[in-house]
């Protein structure tokens, strides 16, 4: 009875829904290379397995979204503005939803890859995957964080994560900005179509590193209100 009455006056904490939205979001991604790995060794249609489980698990990531803003209290007693914890929330949704863009991309149409551009390219889709990892890794913290209240030397390390994200989106533009001019340079060699293919799936990969850096500054500001 004392344990529904604490409940009822201070609501169920989000966090632990908003940790496990974010295991989901990281499944989106671990399918993301092997997938991109099968769509340019045209192995058939095993691309199209990745992207169905990409979209699968987009589909739940959704479900618990849905599920913490349905059940956040209004008057829930939070560590953090309940704004800005809706705001973490979606950016870290938008990961999800930028994997699940990726896996319409590569499966709308088969698009052979240029031999010169393979390398690059798998070093930029590492790039802001290892982004979105570490954002991944910064909300494996949020308890630890909740326990010093957002400050003191964990503060200082996830802060520096963060800084990190920051970081590998600027190397992963420089990637893009690379690769794209490499594109053009083999424009003669390739079709029209292939060439704005490629040229959207480039910026949908960018936007893996975007979306991570994006979370990781919306989890800035609960270091900020502390």
């Amino acid at each position: 009875m004392r344990q529904s009455t604490i409940s009822r006056i201070f609501g169920q904490s989000p966090f632990p829904m908003l940790k496990e939205h974010m295991a989901k979001v990281k499944l989106c991604l671990d399918q993301v290379r092997p997938m991109m790995e099968a769509f340019t060794d045209y192995e058939g249609t095993r691309e199209k397995e990745y992207a169905r489980d990409i979209m699968k698990m987009e589909h739940e990531v959704d479900i618990i979204k849905n599920n913490i803003r349905d059940h956040l209290p209004k008057s829930i007693f939070l560590p953090v503005d309940r704004r800005d914890l809706l705001a973490l929330l979606s950016a870290q949704d938008e990961i999800a939803d930028v994997c699940e863009d990726l896996a319409v991309l590569v499966t709308i149409r088969v698009t052979k890859v240029h031999p010169g551009l393979k390398d690059a390219l798998f070093e930029y889709l590492d790039k802001s995957l290892e982004a979105a990892y570490l954002g991944v890794s910064i909300i494996s913290e949020l308890d630890v964080m909740l326990q010093s209240s957002f400050g003191g030397k964990e503060a200082e390390k996830v802060i520096q994560m963060i800084d990190r994200v920051s970081y590998l989106e600027w190397e992963a533009d420089k990637k893009q900005y690379k690769l794209a001019q490499r594109l053009f340079e083999l424009e003669d060699e390739l079709s029209p179509v292939d060439i704005m293919m490629w040229f959207e799936i480039f910026k949908v990969i960018g936007n893996i590193a975007n979306s991570a850096e994006k979370m990781a500054k919306r989890l800035r500001t609960f270091f900020i209100s502390h």
